[in-house]
């Protein structure tokens, strides 16, 4: 840790850097602000002893300004001529404690190491929310999910209820858990509920506790979710699985803020951030009657679609590596790579899991191969058959069907080479032909690798 002194009297700053430098702290000090001021925006330091008379400038106003342009550095003001006024401006405008001379070179060393463990939380903290902003990070580059990062970044901040929708599998709690990451109410809990994992004649007492002997069981008074999240975010997972009846209850504690426990009467107050999430179209739910029209206004304040992983292919190649990286390291194992054919392969294929089921697939050949390399010959197999999907092909009304069927036929076995780098026994293997039959198709629709690439 480094501390900065900045007080015209040598001698002081001589006293208070020998005492430091003893406990093996870095000291270093200035006779007046305006070199004071120049060293903290030249080097970094985490402690400043300023004093509150200087030559060139008033203590108070210069703490002012340290803490205006380097508000992260901690001030301790000093002063010959203390009293209340300038104990209590120096307090407000951010010092974080206030000694009067002759100092106590004691009680400097106790403030520095109160200082330091402070300091310290303080970058532990920022570490461990870094650590679970990049966990729920959305990995890619499309311009699909740079508008998804945008519209969070801009939402985050406020706190307007959000529902999140898309298909199993999309990414949708990452979503959820990354806007109060980015909000006012990012050091307070994120409180769930998956809707459709409680069973529905215990779901009303998870969320909104209940009170002892309220039902056999009950054996002490329980909070719910929603009380718990008062003041932070409340996550309502898979709400388009809840039930019509505790839908009713649902709606009536979002309008008035208010419910009371299962076997209680005390109204109880929670001031929540909602977040919802769905994997259904609850506008077709509404028509058939299986969900409330107003619980749907009430919680599609802002909504949000997390686009499926077929619609955002460019993203492909960023997440493989991702979970190659992260599944080598979780299983003790060397870093994995993967072959180009192999990434061909899973960029074309549709994913009906979403990034999960790319997770899992990367994940598991990470584990039961014993190659550095991850080719084609470690993919499953419906992933091999299931990538070489094709493209509509457009042709005239008036084509003969020898020359479709030579066109399609022609750009399926493109696919299966694209797939396999050009590898054509791995080609072959995966059109399920023998290799001289795919040479002579080669020839004869006059393929070439140096002309694909």
């Amino acid at each position: 840790m480094k501390v900065l002194v900045i007080d015209d009297e040598r001698n002081i700053c001589l006293a208070i850097k020998g005492i430091l430098e003893d406990e093996n702290y870095c000291c270093e000090y200035r006779l007046n602000f305006t070199d004071g001021f120049k060293a903290l925006k030249e080097e970094p330091f985490d402690v400043v002893f300023l004093d509150i008379w200087l030559p060139d400038r008033d203590g108070t106003e210069g703490l002012r300004d340290i803490k205006r342009y380097m508000p992260e550095v901690e001030v301790v003001m000093i002063s010959g001529h203390g009293n209340i006024e300038n104990t209590v401006d120096s307090i407000r405008w951010g010092a974080y404690d206030f000694l009067e001379k002759p100092l106590s070179l004691e009680r400097i060393l106790v403030i520095v190491k109160h200082l330091q463990d402070k300091i310290r939380l303080i970058h532990d903290l920022r570490e461990s929310k870094f650590n679970l902003l990049k966990k729920y990070d959305l990995i890619g580059n499309s311009p699909q999910l740079l508008t998804l990062r945008k519209k969070i970044e801009k939402i985050a901040p406020s706190v307007a209820w959000v529902l999140v929708s898309g298909e199993n599998g999309t990414g949708k709690e990452h979503v959820a858990r990354l806007i109060p990451m980015l909000s006012k109410r990012a050091d307070k809990p994120f409180v769930e509920i998956n809707c459709s994992a409680v069973p529905s004649e215990l779901i009303e007492s998870e969320l909104f506790g209940h009170e002892k002997g309220a039902f056999t069981g009950a054996v002490a008074r329980k909070l719910g979710k929603v009380e718990i999240a008062n003041g932070a975010t409340l996550f309502l997972d898979e709400i388009g699985d809840m039930e019509s009846q505790m839908q009713a209850k649902l709606l009536r504690v979002l309008e008035t803020g208010t419910f009371t426990r299962v076997g209680g009467t005390d109204m109880i107050s929670s001031d929540f951030r909602l977040i919802s999430a769905t994997n259904k179209n609850l506008e077709n739910e509404i028509v058939v009657k299986n969900f409330r029209e107003d619980l749907y206004y009430r919680i599609n304040v802002i909504p949000i679609e997390v686009p499926p992983l077929r619609q955002r292919r460019d993203d492909i190649p960023y997440l493989v590596n991702h979970f190659l990286s992260e599944a080598s390291s979780l299983n003790g194992l060397n870093l994995r790579q993967i072959s180009p054919g192999l990434m061909e392969l899973f960029v074309q294929f549709d994913w009906p899991g979403n990034v999960r089921q790319l997770k899992n697939v990367v994940e598991r050949m990470v584990v039961l191969s014993d190659n550095e390399i991850l080719d084609i010959n470690d993919a499953p197999d419906y992933l091999m058959k299931g990538g070489l999907q094709m493209e509509e092909i457009t042709l005239s009304v008036d084509s003969p069907l020898k020359d479709a069927r030579d066109e399609f036929e022609k750009q399926y076995i493109i696919k299966a080479l694209r797939a396999t780098n050009w590898n054509i026994t791995k080609a072959s293997q995966l059109l399920d032909i023998e290799r001289t039959y795919l040479h002579r198709k080669i020839k004869a629709y006059g393929l070439d690798r140096a002309r694909d690439e």
